[in-house]
């Protein structure tokens, strides 16, 4: 691998995670061009916590993790949140709970209305066509892309038709799969997972996509390396963009080189990263790069700023004895009868694995609109919050203006979700860092448990990310040098949706047959949420985030808050660019993934036709 000063490629890629490793397929395609992928972690491919979907989780916290933290959080009663990111090839693609959302059409017509010509939903799904090949539990297949997604088997699960069976009765739909038909949906929503069809393993970036692209000899992927900064040319001045001549980077010796680019860089280091790497290179607020001793280049204080992401909350409830059970519950409390059957479905028959390591077990959902928005009661509701939330916000102007306006749109729609409600059948509820908690001890050895993840679809609360030292740290625990506000539930509309989808999710607990099947719920304690201000108290107590980072470096006009233009080129620059979530500047309803992997085969199409 080429890795002197003397290196020179068209295209450098700065990270290797989701969305790099897309990038770096698709522009080696052409013979003509050299392209090098840089990546801090390493190829790990190959380890099981990475292929197998049940063990999901089971990287955080390792060398495969930036292990991110945010500052304590002023209305979660001043917690910080932990959460994952990946550091490996493949990045987040490599540890994620697997599930494949695709972004509705809503959402990336909003992304469109925000001044970004090419971003039509027409012409973005044509590039979400090409990412994934989707075979269903019947075996008929969908699209011919890289990434192999399937439906997990459930035919020892009888949970799906059961919530099936509730959303009915409370008539919504249940057709199940209209994301992939229309790019419009709401009710039940059974995503497919990134597990392969035959091997049941995990199928990712860099599986999908690195390993076949590796064949070409212009393509070169660079592990274990920090990236400093971007390299530029003679600063430009306000009739000048600057150029990015290459990257600095230190190696494992602690080495400072630098490569590089004949033609561009492309930042691909995701939402924490991304905007880290254009503070450090001198493009952000120049107040903040002043004090940290950091050279102005370009002056652009919305750099680190839209950030971006979903609060979720989880309960539980006892399943009756006799009712439904699937193994998870007893795979948790370490059962060995119940982890040997499972290790020797899944390992013991390499042509037909199966069972509960097979799956993340959390691919069957409800996305439904704002409670009773179709009642003149829930219309009147919703109008009230909004009047209320929205005329007293401290946001003004600019994409706030705008990012309101979208969120009242959705919220007012009955078409679109205002809430998803991801169940999970077993138990489910997560400790204060994030992980998995083990089932109580004092319920009968048979029981099960039925859980409910809940967020809320769209919310407005925004935060900040952005460098405290002028180099990348690797000690974990100063968070990298990074300080990350994701600012949660500082929008007071927040509150107030997520307080009534608490109290609608009462409700769906006590629809049959679902209602049959439990005990008492456990989690929260008796009295519920029928008193909004107990979901009020519920979110900000137990509430966690997502994994579902967005718009750090958003894809608006710069006088509107934006980084980059519609051809994700960084305002102030000829020929760098972002392509990775960072960019996105109104969050998808629910995970990512799917919209991330869309990003970058729509960015890898316009990047080619330049």
């Amino acid at each position: 691998m080429a890795t002197s000063e003397d290196s020179n490629y068209d295209f450098i890629i700065v990270g290797g995670g989701t969305a790099g490793l897309v990038l770096a397929a698709r522009l080696s395609e052409d013979p003509d061009v050299q392209v090098l992928v840089v990546e801090t972690g390493v190829d790990q491919k190959d380890d099981p916590r990475v292929l197998t979907p049940a063990l999901w989780s089971k990287l955080m916290k390792t060398e495969a993790d930036w292990a991110f933290d945010t500052v304590p959080q002023k209305a979660l009663g001043g917690r910080n949140t932990p959460f994952p990111h990946g550091r490996l090839l493949g990045g987040t693609s490599a540890i994620n709970g697997l599930v494949f959302t695709p972004v509705p059409k809503s959402n990336v017509e909003g992304w469109a209305a925000l001044g970004n010509p090419g971003w039509e939903w027409e012409s973005f799904d044509k590039s979400f066509q090409k990412v994934f090949t989707l075979t269903d539990n019947k075996g008929h297949v969908v699209g011919n892309g890289p990434l192999q997604v399937s439906y997990p088997d459930q035919s020892n699960n009888n949970w799906p038709a059961i919530w099936k069976e509730t959303l009915a009765g409370l008539s919504f739909s249940v057709s199940g799969d209209c994301l992939f038909k229309t790019g419009a949906g709401n009710g039940l929503v059974a995503n497919p997972e990134c597990v392969h069809p035959v091997t049941k393993q995990r199928s990712f970036a860099h599986t999908a996509y690195l390993v076949p692209a590796l064949e070409r000899s212009n393509l070169t992927a660079l592990t274990g390396v920090t990236v400093g900064k971007v390299v530029f040319g003679t600063a430009g001045s306000a009739e000048e963009d600057v150029v990015a001549e290459g990257i600095q980077y230190r190696d494992g010796n602690k080495e400072t080189k630098i490569i590089k680019a004949r033609k561009e860089v492309i930042l691909a280091a995701g939402v924490f990263n991304s905007p880290a790497l254009l503070e450090r290179s001198g493009i952000g607020s120049a107040e903040l790069l002043s004090k940290l001793g950091v050279e102005v280049v370009v002056d652009n204080p919305n750099v680190g700023e839209n950030l971006q992401n979903h609060v979720i909350v989880t309960v539980a409830s006892e399943v009756k004895q006799g009712g439904p059970k699937t193994l998870l519950d007893d795979l948790r409390r370490g059962d060995l009868e119940t982890i040997a059957a499972a290790m020797a479905a899944y390992y013991g028959n390499p042509a037909t694995p199966s069972g509960p390591f097979a799956t993340a077990g959390t691919s069957v959902t409800g996305q439904l609109p704002f409670p009773e928005i179709h009642t003149d009661a829930g219309k009147e509701d919703l109008e009230r919050i909004l009047d209320s939330t929205l005329s007293s916000s401290p946001e003004s102007g600019g994409l706030a203006k705008v990012s309101a306006e979208f969120v009242r749109a959705m919220l007012s729609s009955p078409d679109e979700a205002a809430g998803c409600y991801i169940t999970i059948p077993g138990w489910a509820m997560l400790n204060p860092d994030g992980t998995l908690g083990t089932p109580p001890a004092d319920t009968a050895d048979d029981s099960g448990f039925f859980s409910i993840a809940l967020l809320s679809t769209h919310p407005l609360s925004r935060g900040s990310t952005h460098i405290t030292s002028s180099y990348p740290t690797s000690e974990s625990t100063s968070n990298h040098g990074i300080a990350i506000d994701p600012g949660y539930l500082s929008h007071p509309l927040d509150v107030e949706v997520f307080a009534r989808n608490l109290r609608f999710l009462e409700t769906i607990l006590a629809t049959e047959p679902l209602a049959a099947q439990l005990k008492a719920v456990r989690v929260p304690p008796a009295g519920g949420f029928k008193d909004l201000d107990v979901g009020k108290s519920y979110v900000k107590n137990f509430g966690l985030g997502g994994n579902h980072f967005v718009g750090s470096c958003a894809m608006v006009p710069r006088e509107m808050g934006g980084v980059v233009d519609p051809c994700l080129r960084v305002y102030g620059t000829k020929n760098l660019r972002v392509c990775d979530a960072s960019i996105i500047p109104l969050i998808p309803r629910a995970n990512p993934q799917a919209a991330v992997y869309g990003i970058a085969e729509h960015g890898a199409a316009i990047i080619k036709k330049i």
